[in-house]
């Protein structure tokens, strides 16, 4: 900080800049970019722009500079030679406040641009961006869908801040609730479902050998598959993994499973 260098914040919305206020280092902080572009995907570019242009500088951002921070992310890509400094990340005031150890499965998703794909229900999941209404609305509709409407999340605001805040709520209640730009939701993981159940629900498909209607078995067969992966009841691997045991499903649809979900998967 007392380098001689320039330092940009991210955001100066965080209680650290306190720290830079009380002893008189200055700083400037990007806030301003945000009031200024549509989106946020500009807002990350400007601010790369601007730290390159700069050359040699401080920047500053909330927690570890790895865990959700896209402006991160560009300057590795971008070649240029940085030294990361680490900080503690919310993740760890959320895991002091949900209690779980997620070294047996865990998943980090930005709200802005995951889909019900992304959602594993074998694993904890902590959402983040969780910053107003309209996405608390859209987190519920996608999760209400997946896990049902009384399935319990901790939706979580200011972790490890004096003004932390949680609360362990049933999802249709999420978009009633309060959230800053410092919010995300925390889902316990669940084992309602696993791949043993898929043959089940493919009992009462017909299988027919007649090449014309094969393609609305398809269909039927991966509208089924499709839907269990977005419900967490399996992975793409396990399909791959599990094809050939699959005693409803013809030589040729088998196939061509494997075939598009290879293409999915990878």
């Amino acid at each position: 900080m007392k380098n001689g260098l320039k330092n940009f914040l991210r955001t100066d919305k965080v209680e650290a800049v306190q720290y830079f206020k009380k002893n008189k280092i200055d700083f400037e902080s990007f806030d301003k970019f945000y009031e200024e572009e549509n989106s946020f995907d500009e807002v990350y570019l400007k601010i790369v722009k601007k730290l390159i242009d700069e050359k040699d500088c401080n920047y500053f951002v909330p927690g570890h500079p790895l865990v959700a921070e896209k402006t991160v992310k560009l300057l590795i890509e971008s070649g240029i030679e940085i030294n990361l400094v680490s900080g503690i990340s919310f993740i760890e005031p959320v895991l002091n406040i949900v209690k779980r150890d997620i070294s047996k499965g865990f998943i980090l998703l930005d709200a802005l641009d995951m889909t019900d794909l992304d959602i594993n229900k074998k694993m904890d999941i902590i959402i983040t961006q969780v910053y107003n209404k309209r996405i608390l609305s859209e987190m519920k509709l996608i999760l209400s869908d997946i896990y049902g409407d009384e399935y319990k999340v901790y939706l979580i605001t200011d972790a490890g801040l004096e003004s932390e805040i949680f609360e362990y709520t049933p999802i249709y209640l999420l978009d009633r609730k309060e959230v800053n730009h410092r919010s995300c939701i925390f889902i316990p993981k669940t084992y309602d479902f696993t791949i043993n159940d898929l043959d089940k629900r493919l009992a009462n498909i017909e299988v027919n050998e007649n090449l014309d209607e094969v393609s609305q078995e398809f269909l039927s067969v991966f509208t089924k598959i499709r839907s269990g992966i977005r419900k967490g009841y399996w992975t793409f691997d396990e399909i791959l993994k599990n094809i050939d045991k699959m005693p409803k499903l013809t030589w040729f649809i088998k196939k061509t499973m494997v075939n598009i979900v290879n293409i999915l998967y990878n």
